[in-house]
């Protein structure tokens, strides 16, 4: 682990040249003793390891080349970076707020962070300029630090790229997290690729994305307003608390959860409905996963946008699984998956329309005007649209065969062989569903190829 040396030791001071600006330079002693004799050669042989740091203790409007080791910040201001570190980090050490520009920097740190901020409270900026590369291979088994860490609010931004590898988490900040500008993010990590202990605001940004485990993960809010979104590869794909898509482009391949929206205390109590909200009110969201697509310990809520779900192969999760009210008042969305505990909409504006199939299907979809090609195979079908009619009645075709025959009797209208849609939260087995419930049980016939 990396530390500041608390004894009083002399530093000997190098000043940089006058037009950079950037302090002084100090050859401060690790404190780490290092055995390399022994007692049967009749003594002990002790040599210590030097790790240099350069302090920055002003704002500089001229670039800054980076060094091996520490690069601290000791004051607020604007910095930039330029050059390369194989051995390295930059260090935010100031209460108050900095700004770091990286200008076609490349820092790799084989024992923590690339960029670290602590004790900071001012806001932490960093702008992406040109071609950027962020590595930590911290090798701590328990705890590897994230390529960036920060310990204050952190707001990412520019007009640059960023290639960021870690063996912990890519990009991680104690309170808020906010990305902006037309920024590209290439984030491979073993743990979380974007977290944040607070919220996660993204407002644009190109994001190519590959973990072990969450893509994006917020303990309280995350906001997806523009940009586009692209995880290829994730345990869980976003999760938080709520859950906010009103514009981008996301895509979420998960091999568990799509989308999460789980409860505040990241507990989940059968038949309770929690605190975790899901809402897309726009833009374009694609899932496919191999647990929930759609997972909300609390409510959903679809308003507009398209929706598309390539939801499980088992029945043991579902397309969409919610404990609480699943509301659509607007926009698409096709999910596909097992039967087993599909779930339809509660409360529907538009036509939501849940059909279960007695076998395992492939191809294309074609319902009314409505087309849609999953990626794998399905039993469950959940189409909703203002493309839909009420009355009307709709051929579901699958890969050029019609399959069956379907009548909207009202908004919500759900029939299969396993689950019912409607009126059912949290994916409750068996009984006719609410149009059954009602009386209105919709006019189907099924076909079999």
């Amino acid at each position: 682990m990396e530390k500041e040396s608390s004894n009083n030791i002399p530093e000997n001071v190098m000043n940089d040249k006058p037009k950079k600006n950037v302090g002084k330079t100090v050859a401060i002693i690790a404190g780490a003793l290092v055995l390399v004799g022994g007692l049967a050669a009749g003594g002990i042989y002790l040599a210590t390891h030097q790790t240099p740091t350069t302090i920055i203790d002003s704002d500089t409007s001229g670039s800054i080349a980076l060094k091996d080791g520490e690069n601290k910040i000791k004051a607020g201001g604007t910095y930039t970076f330029t050059g390369s570190t194989a051995n390295g980090k930059i260090e935010i050490d100031t209460t108050e707020a900095v700004k770091i520009i990286l200008n076609n920097v490349s820092i790799t740190n084989p024992s923590g962070a690339a960029i670290k901020s602590k004790g900071t409270t001012g806001r932490v900026t960093i702008e992406l300029v040109g071609d950027n590369k962020l590595v930590s291979t911290d090798t701590n088994a328990e705890d590897p630090a994230a390529a960036v860490s920060g310990d204050s609010e952190l707001e990412i931004t520019g007009s640059g790229s960023v290639t960021i590898e870690s063996n912990g988490k890519g990009i991680k900040a104690d309170n808020g997290l906010g990305l902006s500008g037309s920024g590209t993010y290439t984030i491979t990590a073993k743990d979380d690729t974007l977290h944040s202990n607070g919220n996660i605001t993204i407002t644009s940004g190109t994001y190519v994305l590959n973990t072990g485990d969450d893509a994006i993960h917020a303990d309280g809010t995350l906001k997806i307003a523009s940009g586009k979104v692209v995880i290829e590869k994730s345990h869980e794909g976003l999760e938080a608390n709520i859950v906010e898509i009103s514009g981008g482009d996301v895509s979420v391949t998960a091999s568990d959860d799509g989308i999460n929206a789980q409860n505040s205390d990241g507990t989940s109590r059968v038949g309770v409905v929690g605190d975790g909200k899901l809402a897309i009110s726009g833009g374009k969201v694609y899932v496919n996963s191999g647990g929930d697509g759609l997972d909300s310990n609390g409510a959903i809520a679809i308003s507009g946008g398209e929706t598309y779900v390539d939801g499980p192969l088992n029945d043991g999760n579902g397309a969409i699984d919610c404990d609480g009210e699943i509301s659509i008042t607007g926009g698409t969305l096709i999910a596909v998956g097992s039967s087993g505990m599909a779930q339809n909409a509660t409360n529907a504006t538009q036509p939501s329309v849940l059909i279960n199939l007695n076998q395992s299907y492939g191809g294309n979809i074609i319902f009314g005007s409505i087309s849609y090609e999953p990626s794998k195979k399905f039993q469950s079908v959940l189409i909703s649209s203002d493309k839909l009619k009420v009355g009307e009645t709709y051929q579901l075709s699958i890969g050029g065969s019609q399959v069956q025959s379907v009548t909207i009797s009202q908004n919500i209208t759900g029939q299969g062989n396993g689950m019912m849609g409607g009126g059912m939260p949290g994916g409750g087995m068996g009984g006719q569903g609410q149009q059954a419930q009602q009386g209105q049980q919709p006019q189907m016939t099924q076909r079999t190829r």
